[in-house]
């Protein structure tokens, strides 16, 4: 693990580091995180460290339990598919409020993030870009507790699977694509055209996390047989 080299912003600077190291598979699901360790191999301190941890626990990128090391959050296909049952449900409501209401602005806002999704392949960047064209997409709603709700649902698991998929997969492409059909059917104002084509990305996206998830389980299984033979051989 690289040792975080800017502490200007303590507990905030340490979880961002945790944060991508999680999201990236650096940090393992279900791996220990030992305080007295990791704050040694970070050259920090521990005060800052079990805050920015307890930032991550919010974030439900990891897991505190009672006196034991807290632990980098599981995958959880059943959770995943909850949050993306609950977008399904209130991304086209909101959508379908906030068309009319879009300006030349958040229009603007709305492309200037498709421009960005464009340039990028860090697969880090394609995660919060995505969120960043759903939020803008949104933004004009009047149903602001909903959009909450949604917004939350890019986070945390969400966030950690749709990186797999996008450094796995060919979504990027598939991404920009989609979002460019919402947007245009949104520019011209053709609200149900926009609301279907949300609702079957949503789906889409869904199924995605969901076969990646599948294939992780795999690709670990492998590594785990392999290391099994290895140490059989080794015996």
């Amino acid at each position: 693990m690289k040792q975080l080299l800017n502490y200007g912003e303590g507990p905030k600077a340490i979880y961002e580091v945790l944060k991508r190291q999680i999201i990236a598979g650096e940090l393992r699901a279900e791996q220990e995180l030992k305080i007295l360790p990791l704050a040694k191999e970070m050259d920090i301190s521990i005060g800052p460290l079990r805050e920015a941890i307890r930032m991550l626990a919010a974030d439900r990128l990891v897991e505190l339990r009672p006196r034991r090391s807290p632990i980098v959050a599981r995958l959880d296909v059943h959770e995943l598919v909850e949050m993306n049952q609950i977008r399904g449900a209130l991304e086209p409501l909101i959508l379908a409020d906030a068309v009319e209401r879009h300006t030349v602005e958040t229009l603007g806002e709305c492309e200037s993030v498709l421009v960005s999704t464009r340039r990028v392949r860090d697969p880090m960047e394609m995660v919060e870009l995505n969120k960043a064209f759903h939020m803008s997409l949104l933004g004009p709603t009047r149903l602001q507790r909903s959009l909450d709700i949604v917004a939350d649902q890019y986070d945390g698991i969400a966030r950690l699977t749709q990186y797999r998929v996008i450094a796995h997969g060919d979504l990027p492409g598939k991404l920009i694509d989609e979002h460019l059909a919402i947007f245009a059917k949104v520019k011209d104002r053709q609200t149900d055209a926009a609301v279907g084509l949300m609702a079957r990305h949503i789906s889409s996206a869904t199924a995605r996390a969901q076969a990646e998830l599948a294939q992780k389980d795999t690709r670990d299984g492998d590594r785990e047989g392999a290391g099994q033979v290895e140490t059989a051989a080794l015996a």
